[in-house]
């Protein structure tokens, strides 16, 4: 059957679109500066990416797969650097079988939702974690539909604006929690192989992903703009829920403004939960800080807690020879936030800029010192744990 739509055409619109909406993002006022430029060209690419591969690739609900995004090269909305992410396509009328290994996996959080946020696509329909199933043998088998299978032991109920499973894996010891391979497959699908591509359909999923790119590099960068504006630099704010994401999650944060000589000290009681971390994301793409190469993130495995209970954290441009740096990159602003994860308290963070020199008049008498040669061989970790969740 012969197409009645140009594929050229097609293919000029899409470049046009993403054309304009990189001009846009780079015209912003925010994103004013040498540096600023330069990542918001990588942060195009890095959307563009996702999004072509997201719409090309992985929206077919009758032959699912698992796409990985937010990542060390996939960013977007302020990702968890502890969370290994993966999502696949829903079919809401469907049934699918859900099935992995879970051994050794510290926990994994998987929701039914409607989308993406800078879609407008708040809905979470069905939310489940790894406590809440009966595993066997470290086994887990998951069915999702309309109704639940007789005989089936978890099920997760859709609803008609279902259109994609997202699993959240917590790596929190980077050289130690499983990373599950899951697998799905449709049940009840109609064919035993994808329907051929055809123009028409790859013109659509090009115009869905650069729908995303248009909708969502914006959105982000209004978001970052508003937070701030809520916000006083170099102070941050108590741990809530936030709109769109998981019901046991609590954010506190906010945003450094610190000159080459100052320390942002952040302490805090580390609450009861099931972990819970400590990261940055750069202004004002609100992506997450380098995961392999900077110590940009700590979690309740990784960080240093004093004897007196509190754990301190300290933000700064220049390595301060403290186990709990969190690294600026030379960045003068960005954003830091904490995360409580299925926390049964909340306790706020305090913060409090002060100058690099007298940091340690803040700080414990017995609070460690780390050396030059700690320090490379805690980065030393990082890479390995990087290399060990996405195999770079």
């Amino acid at each position: 059957m012969t197409s009645s739509l140009d594929p050229a055409d097609a293919w000029r619109l899409f470049c046009d679109r993403i054309g304009e909406a990189g001009a846009a993002a780079l015209a912003d006022p925010m994103a004013d500066g040498a540096r600023n430029q330069a990542e918001g060209l990588r942060c195009l690419t890095r959307q563009l990416v996702f999004a072509v591969q997201h719409a090309v690739e992985f929206r077919d609900p009758d032959f699912p797969a698992f796409h990985r995004y937010d990542d060390d090269v996939t960013k977007w909305g302020g990702p968890n650097t502890d969370n290994h992410y993966l999502r696949c396509a829903i079919d809401p009328s469907g049934r699918y079988r859900l099935t992995a290994d879970v051994t050794g996996c510290r926990d994994a959080i998987l929701s039914l939702g409607e989308g993406d946020m800078q879609l407008g696509q708040y809905g979470v329909f069905s939310e489940v974690s790894l406590g809440d199933l009966h595993l066997t043998g470290g086994r887990l088998e998951v069915m999702i539909g309309p109704e639940r299978p007789e005989g089936a032991a978890d099920w997760m109920a859709t609803d008609p604006a279902v259109r994609q499973l997202t699993i959240r894996v917590y790596v929190c010891d980077w050289t130690a929690d499983a990373i599950p391979d899951f697998y799905i497959e449709r049940l009840d699908r109609p064919a035993d192989r994808p329907t051929r591509l055809t123009v028409e359909r790859m013109a659509g999923a090009l115009d869905e992903a650069a729908d995303w790119v248009e909708r969502s590099i914006p959105f982000w960068l209004r978001f970052m703009e508003q937070a701030r504006q809520r916000n006083t630099d170099n102070m941050l704010s108590p741990p809530l829920p936030a709109k769109g994401g998981a019901d046991n999650i609590a954010y506190g944060g906010g945003f450094w403004n610190l000159e080459e000589d100052e320390a942002w000290l952040i302490s805090f009681e580390p609450p009861e939960a099931f972990t819970w971390s400590i990261q940055t994301h750069t202004w004002p793409w609100f992506e997450s800080g380098d995961l392999a190469h900077a110590q940009t993130s700590l979690n309740d495995v990784q960080a240093h807690t004093d004897r007196d209970g509190v754990v301190r954290a300290v933000v700064s441009h220049h390595d301060p020879g403290v186990p709990n740096w969190i690294d600026t990159e030379g960045r003068p602003v960005g954003m830091c936030i904490y995360r409580w994860v299925g926390a049964s308290d909340m306790p706020a963070a305090d913060a409090v800029a002060v100058p690099l020199a007298e940091l340690r008049r803040h700080l414990p008498a017995d609070h460690p010192t780390v050396t030059e040669d700690q320090r490379r061989r805690q980065l030393d970790a990082r890479r390995q744990g990087v290399h060990r969740r996405f195999r770079r």
